[in-house]
């Protein structure tokens, strides 16, 4: 078996090299679901890339007559090479896999998995599965009216092989369905806080993303999130109740805005026109480099003359802090609408005392509306919160006591996406 022949491999380890380029302390461990996201993630896409390729998709959606949930290789990860190592099946499935008998059954939610699993393979599994039931929910409402014309209002499909044309309908909406979740997923990313990620989190980047830019939800693909997530007990913590309009991140409030953050927009703006006009990968890079240099300058003169405003932004405007991460974005919607935007991610580290010294992560991506111009959300992990360093230090010392998953969390671990794999052996990537 020759892994870099799999589209699946080969699509999963691509999207962690992307994934570490733009967040780069997703590879910290700082709590359970750190490391499991990166898998996780990786898996989505692979996953969904099976559904771009219109012939095999056909083939699967006629073989089993429309029903995604039924057995097939589309909601399964590197078949070929989960074979060759001796399993029944994939190398790890997000709709169902076989038993002991040899008998394939289909997943059912188990929320305690959220609870008690801590590998980052099988954990960040719990993570896909809830994408893939979010996305085969909004499949199922997207087909529901041509199998309500095809069976003339009965829904339910006679024996046999069906028609030709329902087929490539099918597959057409699968495709699209698939592509909509994808991006949504990705999407994402620029709406997660810059270190100490949990699936709950990612959830309610997903939600905020996915308002920004579609208003009318009509098909409740929001909502086939929420649901899934809650299903395999994924759930943000601070949060009473669980729905859309409470999983979205929340806004600055432009009243605690000082006069010097004027000067903040209007260069970004200015940074974000140039790269327009900037074809080369390398020559973009440097500007952004530049201009996180200049950003720095700025908010450091701002947080000093306006230490609240810092406050605010998830600083301690007392600390060192760093521009970690800057890029512009610009949201096209269905409509066609444009929003431009500048991702901003902004990091503070200070030294923990577990077991010797360890680095204790903060800070807050920061979504600015070029359009507003304002800041239209700011995400926070504060670096002096004392109920997340006593979490972080609880996380660090249960790993510690095992002495695999201490090698991953150790302080002067360089490569931890190839020591996970090398310490895994059943999820072979």
């Amino acid at each position: 078996v020759y892994p870099c022949l799999s589209h699946d491999i080969v699509a999963h380890e691509t999207t962690h090299a992307i994934l570490d380029g733009m967040h780069r302390k997703f590879e910290t461990p700082t709590n359970r679901d750190v490391l499991a996201l990166h898998e996780g993630f990786a898996d989505i896409v692979a996953l969904m890339q099976h559904f771009t390729m219109p012939e095999v998709l056909a083939h699967v959606i006629r073989h089993t007559r429309g029903n995604l949930e039924s057995e097939s290789f589309l909601g399964s990860l590197a078949v070929q090479f989960g074979r060759a190592a001796g399993g029944r099946g994939a190398l790890r499935a997000a709709i169902g896999q076989f038993d002991e008998n040899g008998v394939w059954r289909r997943l059912v939610p188990d929320p305690s998995d959220y609870q008690k699993i801590e590998e980052p393979h099988a954990r960040g599994a719990i993570l896909v599965a809830a994408v893939f039931d979010a996305f085969l929910a909004i499949y199922n409402r997207r087909t529901a009216d041509l199998l309500r014309i095809y069976t003339q209002g009965t829904g339910v499909l006679p024996a046999g092989a069906i028609h030709p044309d329902l087929v490539n309908r099918l597959a057409n909406e699968a495709a699209k369905s698939a592509g909509h979740v994808l991006n949504m997923c990705i999407r994402a990313l620029d709406y997660v806080p810059p270190v100490d990620i949990t699936f709950g989190e990612y959830l309610r980047a997903i939600i905020t993303a996915d308002f920004d830019l579609v208003d009318d939800d009509d098909l409740n693909y929001r909502v086939a999130f929420v649901e899934a997530f809650r299903r395999h007990g994924i759930v943000p913590e601070g949060l009473e109740t669980l729905s859309v309009d409470t999983l979205r991140w929340e806004g600055l409030p432009v009243d605690s805005v000082p006069p010097e953050y004027q000067q903040v927009i209007d260069s970004l703006k200015q940074f974000a026109d140039q790269c327009f006009y900037i074809s080369s990968r390398e020559d973009l890079f440097q500007a952004s480099r530049n201009q996180r240099r200049e950003l720095h300058g700025m908010l450091d003169t701002l947080f000093t003359a306006s230490p609240d405003f810092a406050t605010k932004l998830g600083l301690d405007a007392k600390s060192k802090f760093e521009v970690h991460e800057l890029r512009r974005a610009l949201r096209t919607g269905p409509d066609g609408n444009t929003i431009p935007q500048i991702i901003a991610a902004l990091t503070q580290v200070r030294t923990i005392d577990v077991d010797g010294p360890r680095q204790f992560l903060g800070g807050s991506t920061i979504v600015v509306d070029l359009g507003g111009p304002a800041i239209k959300y700011r995400i926070m992990k504060r670096v002096d919160s004392a109920n997340r360093e006593a979490r972080t230090a609880a996380f660090l010392r249960a790993s510690s006591s095992d002495p695999l998953r201490a090698l991953l969390v150790a302080p002067d671990q360089k490569e931890p996406f190839a020591l996970l794999h090398s310490l895994t052996g059943e999820s072979g990537f």
